[in-house]
């Protein structure tokens, strides 16, 4: 009788940190728990599982005997956990630390609970660097499942990817296992019964071998359509029933077992890859329609078997360079972490503020594809809320009790230029003087909130015309990669910007500003200090406040420049004042105009809780998602009620408009129209001394309520 094909499952489950309680409660409800149901029932399937981080604190709050039900199939040796980083970070952009730190966060947990530490670890979105193998070997970790296309571009045939492999990096060396990239379509998207049939079609033509299912649990009843086709019409439970009826050809083990029964296939060394529509989503948007378009070609010359492994995208850390937030968002994140390996080198105990940090870290805002990630506003407040908590921590064990400012200029997004970092107890303010001078981060940490988490538009490859589908063929259920949808009525709320959301950049006008140009980013400054690179003159702290001035000239469209200089001073009580000294040549031509654009984000635009007040006044319907143009305003107020705090702006001004920042953006459901943060600009009519000068201020106080 021939050997049978052995099965390897590994399924991978996660939800990110910042997702809302009721999908961590459906999630549970729909798909984690009648999984593990289905698993009780079948106790000859042996299969391999991983929880992220998240899962498992919610779990442990929240899902009662959940915990102990998958440590208890673990103990009778059906189940393999899986390991990885706690809180699902892409492992090779952490500090070494950090990436060990979250590995070992995963093993201590499971080891207290079942006696085992992981020997496995599900890496997140497949997202391979070839220093992964040496970070795995000092993490104590033996293997990975990785897809079989990582195998591919490596020039491997597909007949040969069974099994696992070895790989190493300065001699360390970890083993990998293939994953077949035809079960993780046929799962569950074909009757069960297919997927049977083809288990045992290649244990007919590779008795003897190992092939390794490698993908997400979602599949199983989180993903559109799949609670239904799988849990309530019983894929499920027919296909597991299938494995134990043909186990004399098909017999499940887990990784750990084939392992210790079987050799690798060999030696083999891996490119940096994820999968294939990661690799494409990473590449900046004009690339990827020319991906696509000749990706196209090649499928209709009949070449795309042949020439697949050697078509590949991008590259995972491209994302923090398509998308600056992302990046923002990292360098903060390795900005916090250095901060509490200065305070431990110190002796201070920050286990707290470590936590904060790797939570910080996971991966889902990061980047953005087919589900939304980074464009869900939501999780990019989680990752800020959670830097915010860690500097916080440290600042509790490091300053001295009662007020403090500091002012540190750094680099800190990598770019070869120095920000401007102000801090106080109460408040921190970064100020980049590339983006015009202006502010890319106020945080306000009583209630650890970033204000200055916007996300600007722009164009997607998503967004020009297509036909969209919905699957077809002989599936029982379209893939989640099958959907797709036109942007239909959404294709008129294309607005792109050419600058960041940031907090005060500047613009001149040659007259009064044409307020619907400026909605649709389709003004003509006549000054643009906003694109000039500004310096930093001068900084520092001194008593209870810090500062920093910074200065640029910008030329004029007819003749002449603008010289704008910026002194921002932040007080420990959480009061940010802005000093504008602006000076003219006698090139420029009046009348002009300066404004100031002020972005910001209170998350969520038409919510009864978040709204204006103009002069103390609230009127009914001006919400965060308010478009105005007002006057006679000395104070404007933004309340956010859900949060508990208030946004003072005292600005002098002569003209200010509201409007809301809104994408357009692609999900797993279709298409969606997202708040992203709000607007306002002040504009004053200068009185220009007969110099060419005149001063402007603007300032700002944050409150709880």
């Amino acid at each position: 009788m021939a050997e049978p094909i052995y099965l390897l499952l590994g399924i991978h489950h996660h939800q990110p940190v910042g997702n809302f309680d009721s999908v961590f409660a459906m999630a549970f409800e729909k798909c984690y728990r009648p999984f593990l149901e289905a698993m009780e029932r079948h106790p000859a399937v042996r299969f391999s599982l991983h929880h992220s981080g998240p899962l498992l604190d919610w779990a442990i709050e929240r899902e009662g005997d959940y915990i102990d039900r998958v440590a208890a199939l673990v103990k009778k040796g059906q189940l393999e956990i899986l390991g990885g980083g706690y809180y699902e970070p892409i492992l090779p952009i952490l500090k070494t630390s950090d990436a060990l730190g979250q590995i070992g966060m995963m093993q201590k947990f499971w080891e207290d609970r079942t006696g085992v530490k992981p020997r496995g670890m599900w890496l997140a979105e497949r997202v391979w660097e070839p220093s992964l193998a040496g970070l795995m070997n000092d993490a104590g970790i033996d293997f990975t499942i990785l897809d079989d296309q990582h195998f591919r571009h490596a020039g491997l045939s597909q007949e040969t990817l069974f099994g696992y492999w070895r790989t190493e990096r300065s001699g360390k060396a970890v083993s990998i296992f293939p994953t077949d990239k035809k079960l993780r379509y046929l799962i569950p998207f074909k009757q069960a019964e297919d997927v049977v049939n083809h288990l045992l079609e290649l244990q007919r033509k590779h008795p003897g071998e190992a092939v390794t299912y490698g993908d997400d649990g979602e599949k199983f009843g989180v993903w559109p359509g799949t609670y239904e086709w799988v849990i309530e019409q019983g894929w499920l439970e027919k296909f597991l029933s299938g494995l134990e009826a043909n186990s004399d050809k098909i017999k499940t083990l887990t990784f750990a077992e084939y392992m210790s029964m079987a050799p690798p296939k060999g030696r083999v060394y891996l490119p940096t890859a994820s999968y294939s529509e990661m690799l494409e989503w990473a590449m900046p948007a004009e690339a990827i329609i020319e991906y696509e378009s000749t990706k196209q070609a090649i499928e209709n010359a009949g070449l795309w078997e042949k020439a697949s492994p050697f078509f590949r995208g991008g590259f995972w850390d491209n994302f923090l360079t398509k998308y600056p937030e992302s990046n923002m968002i990292h360098k903060r994140a390795i900005y916090a972490s250095d901060r509490i390996d200065e305070a431990e080198g110190a002796g201070k105990k920050l286990s707290d503020a470590r936590k904060a940090l790797y939570r910080s870290q996971c991966n889902c805002a990061y980047w953005h594809g087919l589900f939304g990630g980074l464009y869900l506003n939501y999780l990019r407040h989680a990752l800020y809320h959670n830097i915010i908590d860690a500097e916080s921590a440290v600042e509790a064990a490091t300053e001295k009790n009662g007020p403090f400012a500091h002012a540190k200029i750094t680099d800190l997004d990598r770019d070869g230029f120095d920000e401007a970092i102000l801090s106080c107890r109460d408040a921190t303010v970064i100020i980049d003087p590339q983006a015009g001078g202006s502010i890319s981060a106020i945080d306000w940490k009583p209630k650890r909130f970033a204000l200055i988490n916007t996300l600007a538009r722009r164009f997607e490859a998503y967004h020009r015309p297509k036909e969209g589908h919905a699957g077809g063929g002989d599936k029982a259920l379209p893939s989640i990669h099958e959907l797709g949808k036109d942007l239909g009525d959404l294709r008129g709320e294309l607005i792109y910007d050419s600058l960041p959301r940031y907090a005060f950049l500047d613009h001149a006008f040659d007259g009064e500003p044409d307020w619907k140009s400026i909605a649709h980013n389709k003004h003509r400054d006549y000054a643009s200090p906003c694109f000039a690179g500004f310096r930093i003159t001068s900084s520092g702290e001194k008593g209870g406040f810090a500062h920093a001035t910074l200065s640029a000239t910008a030329p004029c469209s007819g003749g002449g420049e603008l010289a704008v200089e910026k002194r921002y001073v932040l007080k420990d009580s959480g009061q940010l004042s802005l000093d504008y000294k602006l000076s003219c040549d006698g090139g420029m031509k009046p009348p002009m105009w300066f404004a100031t654009e002020f972005c910001f984000t209170m998350l969520a635009g038409h919510d009864k809780d978040r709204y204006y007040l103009w002069n103390g006044v609230k009127e009914d319907d001006v919400l965060m998602d308010a478009r105005r143009v007002v006057k006679d305003v000395a104070l404007l107020e933004a309340v956010d009620r859900a949060f508990g705090f208030k946004v003072g702006i005292k600005a002098d001004a002569d003209m200010m408009v509201l409007a809301p920042i809104e994408t357009v953006s692609q999900s797993e459901k279709g298409f969606d129209r997202m708040y992203q943060g709000s607007t306002v600009w002040f504009a004053w009519k200068p009185s220009w001394a007969t110099s060419g000068k005149t001063e402007i201020s603007v300032g700002i106080e944050i409150k709880n309520i």
